[in-house]
């Protein structure tokens, strides 16, 4: 169990901002100013670190590590920034030392989250079967996010762990219908743009979306546990952090808001964090395993930002290695590809687990493509089923033409021409299978 380790900032008066700093060891409260920002992230959190953490604070920090240290569990920074103009700094980049640098967001001992106004949230989700992930892109090269993102997943994937489904040129209608379409338990959302801040932020999903009507189309799924927002290059990072707070404020799920990072930052990010969330870890730690993994790819390790009610970690329950699970049988990716545009609809039913990995995998090429390359979507499987011996319509529908041709024929040539003859049916073995 996480010791909590609460920082809050609130103010703005005559005297400034007040940070109120709460452990189980006490509570400290000391005025502060917020610095300056520049453009450069690793220099911001050099400067907002000293801000959360002067020295009284520290000293209550180290004092919880020391108690979390005996007890075998770790110290969970928690961010309560309910003002405006505090949220949106980015907390996650803080960093206190130089030589030996101590960066919470990248440390598993010391994950760091931001809580909302919410205390409630849905319990851990049982799970009997993989976890159903639905990938929906905007229309335009939103779409581009899905192919590293497939390619970050395929693990789980081929191991049966994890089900994806991708919906392209996805609006809210379409999303309202994927999600009712099949279960869902976690979203991951990419829009073409994001703008604004706080009330005014807008998402670009085929329409300007705000956190009030993204929450109306998600808040009906009762299944749903983990909201994430990515973006295409260009879209103002701080616009889908305030529509992943507020959505987390009105629903009590887990929301993931990954800035600005890049398509490549994206699947470097998610593939480690989900393949944690798949193995039963806590929210927080998965998301600190896709931190690290950005950092250790040297990219912007600060730019996701997680919010999740304290206590409400762990999102699955999913125990696959003791319980029968659900799976995708062969027949049900036997008939036509699903079109594009629309996740897949298969029949489930109950199955040994050592079926598992290759069904699911077949399940999964709709998504994971293993030609895929970064930057080009991932496109639907084509039927790899075998087709049934026999003629196929186009084949008897030629046969009988060329049959009425010659009757006609013959009944115009005089009778001294011998009737041309009736051709032999090949057998359907030595025929070609033409395509229908």
């Amino acid at each position: 169990m996480a010791i909590p380790f609460q920082i809050a900032i609130s103010g703005q008066g005559t005297t400034g901002y007040t940070l109120h700093a709460t452990s189980p060891g006490g509570v400290i409260e000391t005025l502060i100013e917020l610095p300056v920002l520049t453009n450069d992230m690793v220099t911001n959190g050099e400067m907002l670190a000293p801000v959360l953490f002067p020295p009284p604070v520290h000293q209550l920090l180290l004092e919880a590590a020391h108690t979390a240290s005996e007890a075998g569990n770790h110290v969970q920074i928690q961010l309560h920034m309910a003002l405006p103009e505090v949220a949106i700094l980015p907390w996650e980049w803080i960093t206190l030392g130089r030589s030996t640098p101590w960066q919470p967001a990248i440390r598993d001992d010391y994950p760091l989250i931001r809580v909302g106004r919410i205390t409630r949230s849905r319990p851990a989700l049982p799970l009997s079967g993989p976890i159903r992930l639905l990938i929906a892109c905007a229309p335009g090269a939103a779409a581009a996010a899905a192919a590293p993102l497939g390619h970050a997943l395929a693990q789980p994937v081929r191991e049966g762990r994890l089900v994806v489904d991708l919906l392209r040129d996805a609006d809210p209608l379409m999303l309202r219908e994927a999600l009712a379409e099949e279960p869902c338990h976690a979203l991951h959302l990419v829009a073409a743009d994001a703008t604004g801040q706080g009330a005014t932020a807008r998402l670009r999903l085929g329409r300007a979306l705000d956190a009030t009507g993204l929450a109306g189309i998600i808040g009906d799924y009762q299944e749903l546990r983990l909201l994430t927002l990515a973006a295409d290059l260009g879209a103002e990072a701080v616009a889908l952090a305030s529509i992943a707070g507020a959505v987390h404020d009105r629903l009590g799920i887990a929301t993931l808001a990954l800035g600005d990072l890049d398509n490549a930052g994206v699947a470097t990010f998610c593939g480690p964090c989900y393949e944690a969330l798949v193995a039963d870890e806590p929210v927080d730690l998965a998301t600190t395993d896709g931190r690290a993994a950005l950092a250790e790819a040297e990219d912007a390790w600060g730019a996701p930002r997680l919010w999740v009610v304290p206590g409400s970690e762990y999102l699955f329950n999913t125990r696959m290695a003791s319980v029968a699970r659900q799976s995708v049988t062969a027949d049900a990716v036997a008939g036509e590809a699903a079109p594009v545009g629309k996740p897949l609809r298969t029949e489930r039913t109950l199955t040994g687990a050592g079926q598992i990995a290759s069904r699911a995998l077949t399940s999964a090429k709709a998504f994971v493509v293993g030609t895929t390359t970064v930057g080009e979507p991932a496109q639907r499987a084509r039927n790899e089923t075998p087709r049934k011996q026999g003629f196929s319509p186009k084949l008897v529908a030629l046969i009988i033409a060329v049959l009425v041709l010659i009757l006609m024929i013959s009944q115009v040539l005089p009778s001294s021409i011998p009737p041309p003859p009736v051709p032999t049916v090949v057998p359907t073995s030595a025929l070609p299978l033409l395509e229908p």
